[in-house]
């Protein structure tokens, strides 16, 4: 019964740490909606992909539609800034610009990006796409955050490929589990060849 407890107390903490190694990894994602009104009008939607909570660059950030026609589409490509602060589920500070200009296909070409949570001419969580591929309007006089009306919306989902590596202390727990076994076996059957 003994070596039976023993035998159970390591294989507990390799069975455990080879399963939460295999569980995917959560990277959490905002849709955002924003009013253009530092750049010409127009409403913008998309999606910022790959955050975590704390502070990180996102793996993607895609403008899925704008009223105007432009700036559809990849911003990843070589952005100046990709600063994203997550706390309790929400994007709290947020510094993200993507010149056109900086980009190579896929990522967008064409127009500017800008995210900023930070106050500017009165407005603060500012967002912003222009069709100019070197500058894009950040603040103006008049302009309100609410006017430019920037929300986002947190969902989480799986990563596409997620990894399942066994901890190589894992591998060694199940490598002992099986010494001992064989060790109590053998240990077993010397002593009823004793008697």
């Amino acid at each position: 019964m003994h070596i039976l407890k023993q035998t159970f107390l390591m294989l507990v903490p390799g069975i455990v740490g080879t399963n939460f190694l295999a569980m995917p990894a959560m990277a959490i994602s905002f849709n955002f909606s924003f009013d253009n009104a530092l750049n010409g009008g127009g409403a913008v939607t998309g999606v910022i992909r790959g955050l975590e909570e704390g502070t990180g660059a996102a793996t993607s950030v895609e403008v899925l539609s704008n009223t105007t026609g432009f700036g559809l589409g990849e911003y990843i490509g070589s952005p100046s800034s990709n600063s994203w602060t997550v706390m309790g589920g929400e994007l709290i500070a947020f510094d993200f610009i993507s010149f056109g200009i900086r980009n190579t296909p896929p990522a967008t070409t064409d127009s500017t990006l800008f995210f900023n949570s930070s106050e500017l001419m009165g407005a603060s969580f500012r967002a912003g796409v222009n069709s100019n591929i070197s500058s894009v309007i950040t603040g103006r006089s008049g302009v309100t955050t609410e006017d430019i009306a920037l929300t986002f919306t947190q969902f989480t989902q799986l990563d596409d490929e997620p990894e399942s590596v066994p901890e190589p202390a894992s591998v060694l727990s199940l490598f002992a589990i099986g010494a001992v076994a064989t060790g109590s076996v053998l240990k077993r059957k010397q002593a009823s060849n004793q008697r």
